[in-house]
């Protein structure tokens, strides 16, 4: 049984192909050939290229992936035909799991069952190494990232053994134990109908294909598969999937900069889809079949269909351009499915589709109406759950633009702080009365700025919330907004971001790990709704432009306007206030301890945990007679941490809205891969590294835009010996980074010279905006 691997490739993909050729090396069989349909020249006599299995390139006319697979088809001389996309893998155990299937009938639709997953190939192949578990599947991928439950039995020689000594088993009750597979024939041939649909992972038989002549759609770019699967399931009667995934499909994180075809941003996609579809449902002349393909395009008009046709606040996102042309398209198609399902799908939406098939008029009212019905019927289901959103899209959208109000947000209305609150003061002392003011908060959170003139407090989420968010024209948030986050034509947004990056951003990173799987692309999306972003050095302004791929000219090289209170001339009587506040005594040294939380330590996205190294027990033993400690983490982690039980020693200020606050009061730094040295050496004061999983953090994770080893003012510490030996001897440290710490501070803090608020209030506002 040899098998014909069919891979089209873009010359952009030539590294996934050669990612792709060592997966392949390391398959259990080696009976198969590799069909690479690629139009610029690969060097076959290379070493690297001299695998155990037959490597053959094909070129082919045109540039689209159906015209890539038909030119493989024919250059294929296997029995089975197996489709693998460059960007995607094989487990090791794929090609022998198919082949230990005995027999495979030709007359059946095999399938090497795929399970899509978020994680790169790199990352999984890694997290294999390190714990080779048979059948191993990457975290990310199936629904809601759920691991698939029916897994093989695959029975070991010494069990089946065992097993038929006392018991007589048929050999193809024994194959069905060693290689466990779903069988779809007769009265359920048509189940598991998209999945049939997808052709990757697909194993299919030759001769099948060449006898009826099959081929892919060389001239529909986004959907050429339709047409070829619907008639190999025409001549096929069975539909055989492996029990376990064995075809690992790589969704692309990244859609911006490496966009798979079904990411695209094609304006006539829908076209080319309702085309494709078109032309299959004209060939299928199998009635059974002919219903199951009309089922399937019916649902997926019904499913998303109206949202891409929807007017006005009734869509996040409109996606077709030719209306008229689509819904052409629409009333030629409709006229082939069949009755039978079109009875099946919902009233509403059978009386839109029933309106289009009578003629080719775009009902508009009737699919804002279902669009309407459909985003209410949401909240309903999660009882009132989203209704100030929809409020927000359907009504607060719609009303006047207040000119004079301004929207203020510090790490999502958790505290009052940063540089929207820098901003906010500056605006209330130089310009009093010009303005409302509105800060967003979370419910509980205490130090807002409630009470003060012409300023608001308004519930994140809440009704004011979402009406301010509509109506006000300037919005200052440190970081992002919602996705959905509608920017109106007349308004204007300030990105004050909250820190100079250490840790790779968004574009920059590989694997997104514990995020949105489609963070990059929201992300990209909400920053084109700045106006301004807002930094704090040149190095920034550098890492931006590609990390968050932001316009240079639209960045504000100002400095950060939090970071001015670090050079006003009253800062040590603030720092004598602010520790009277706490209650901390003046006489005592303040070792303050801001550590970042870890990408893959966490619960679940968003929920991240964080585990105390530092040994606060000793450090209260030996230091607490003259210092006491300072701890404030991440806002992640925020509420993972008891410190209960270390006396008048710690101080828990994690939920203290100002951090720099805290480095006005505090003497020395410890931190490790958080952003906040960069504010901290405005002080000159001595900076600790405790970076215990140093080797872990920076190869696996993230990795640094710094070299820490040459670039930071201060000792990379990775034990709880190697601090307690700096804190004891810091006049020695200070000394000895000294020259570091001054080449960095000019590097990174030269704009901070204390008015960088004024400078980002001059360029945000207008001169109109201030009168």
């Amino acid at each position: 049984m040899k098998f014909s691997i069919i891979t089209p490739c873009q010359p952009s993909e030539l590294s996934q192909l050669l990612e792709l050729r060592h997966n392949l090396s390391l398959q259990a069989t080696q009976d198969f050939e590799w069909v690479i349909a690629l139009n610029v020249p690969l060097d076959l006599d290379a070493t690297d290229w001299h695998l155990p299995f037959a490597v053959h390139q094909v070129t082919f006319k045109g540039t689209t992936v159906g015209a890539a697979r038909n030119a493989a088809l024919q250059a294929a001389t296997g029995d089975w035909l197996v489709f693998v996309d460059s960007d995607d893998y094989l487990t090791p155990n794929a090609l022998a799991e198919m082949a230990a299937i005995a027999p495979l009938a030709a007359d059946t639709l095999a399938d090497l069952y795929q399970f899509p997953t978020y994680e790169p190939h790199t990352s999984f192949v890694a997290s294999q190494q390190q714990l080779p578990i048979k059948d191993r599947l990457p975290k990310w991928g199936g629904a809601k990232r759920r691991q698939p439950k029916n897994h093989a039995v695959n029975l070991n020689e010494a069990t089946l053994g065992s097993l038929t000594t006392d018991i007589t088993v048929a050999p193809a009750t024994l194959n069905w134990l060693q290689h466990k597979y779903t069988l779809n024939s007769g009265d359920n041939r048509w189940e598991q109908f998209n999945r049939q649909l997808k052709i990757t992972g697909k194993v299919i038989n030759r001769q099948l294909v060449q006898d009826q002549h099959l081929t892919f759609d060389a001239d529909n770019a986004l959907y050429p598969d339709y047409t070829f699967l619907t008639q190999v399931m025409a001549h096929t009667s069975a539909y055989l999937r492996l029990a376990n995934p064995t075809y690992i499909r790589v969704k692309h994180n990244d859609p911006v900069n490496q966009p798979s075809v079904h990411q695209l941003d094609v304006p006539d996609r829908w076209q080319q889809r309702v085309a494709a579809w078109h032309t299959s449902l004209e060939a299928i002349t199998d009635p059974e079949l002919h219903l199951a393909f009309s089922r399937y395009s019916l649902y997926r008009l019904h499913r998303f269909l109206y949202m891409a046709l929807a007017t006005g606040a009734t869509a996040e996102s409109a996606t077709v351009t030719d209306v008229p042309g689509l819904i052409t398209q629409l009333h030629n198609f409709l006229q082939l499915v069949d009755e039978e399902a079109l009875g099946e799908v919902s009233m509403l939406s059978r009386h839109i589709l029933n309106r289009i098939r009578r003629q080719p008029v775009y009902p508009r009212h009737a699919i804002n109406r279902i669009v309407h019905l459909r985003q209410l019927g949401r909240v309903i289901k999660h009882r009132g759950r989203g209704i100030t959103r929809l409020s927000y899209m359907w009504w607060f959208t719609k009303m006047p633009i207040k000119s004079k109000t301004i929207l203020y947000e510090s790490f999502l209305g958790r505290n009052f702080s940063d540089s929207p609150k820098a901003v906010y003061n500056y605006l209330q002392t130089t310009y009093p009365g010009k303005f409302k003011h509105v800060w967003i908060s979370n419910p509980g959170v205490t130090g807002m700025p409630k009470g003060q003139p012409n300023t608001i407090v308004v519930k994140r989420f809440g009704w004011r919330y979402m009406y301010y968010l509509a109506t006000a024209k300037f919005q200052v948030i440190n970081m992002r907004q919602p996705k959905w986050f509608v920017k109106r034509p007349g308004t204007k947004f300030l990105a004050t971001w909250h820190g100079t990056p250490l840790k790779h951003l968004v574009f920059d990173m590989d694997n997104v790990a514990s995020a949105n799987p489609l963070y990059k692309q929201i992300f990209f999306q909400q920053s084109r709704q700045w106006d301004y972003l807002v930094t704090a050095n040149q190095f920034s302004v550098d890492v931006f432009e590609h990390a968050f791929m932001y316009p240079v000219e639209k960045m504000l090289k100002s400095g950060y306007p939090r970071n001015d209170i670090l050079s006003a001339p009253d800062r040590d009587a603030r720092a004598r206030q602010i520790k009277e506040k706490l209650g901390i005594p003046q006489d005592k040294k303040i070792i303050l301890y801001a550590p970042t939380w870890r990408d893959d330590d966490y619960y679940g996205v968003g929920d991240y945990k964080f585990t105390l190294k530092l040994d606060i027990n000793r450090l209260k033993r030996e230091l607490g007679d003259d210092y006491v400690l300072v701890l404030r983490t991440h806002y992640f982690i925020t509420e993972h941490l008891d410190t209960t039980g270390f006396g008048d020693f710690v101080y828990n200020e994690s939920s203290y809205d100002d951090i720099a606050e805290l480095y006005l009061i505090s003497d020395v730094l410890i931190t490790d891969y958080s952003s906040v040295f960069f504010d901290y050496a405005i002080l000159k004061r001595p900076i600790l590294y405790f970076v215990y999983d140093y080797e872990k953090y920076g190869s696996v994770l993230r990795g640094f835009y710094l070299d820490m080893e040459k670039d930071l003012p201060g000792p990379l510490l990775k034990t709880n010996d190697d601090v307690l030996a700096a804190l004891h001897n810091l006049p020695q440290v200070t000394k000895d980074y000294a020259a570091a710490y001054a080449t960095f501070s000019q590097r990174f803090n030269a704009w901070e010279d204390g008015h960088a608020t004024q400078r980002v209030v001059d360029a945000f506002f207008d001169k109109t905006d201030l009168q």
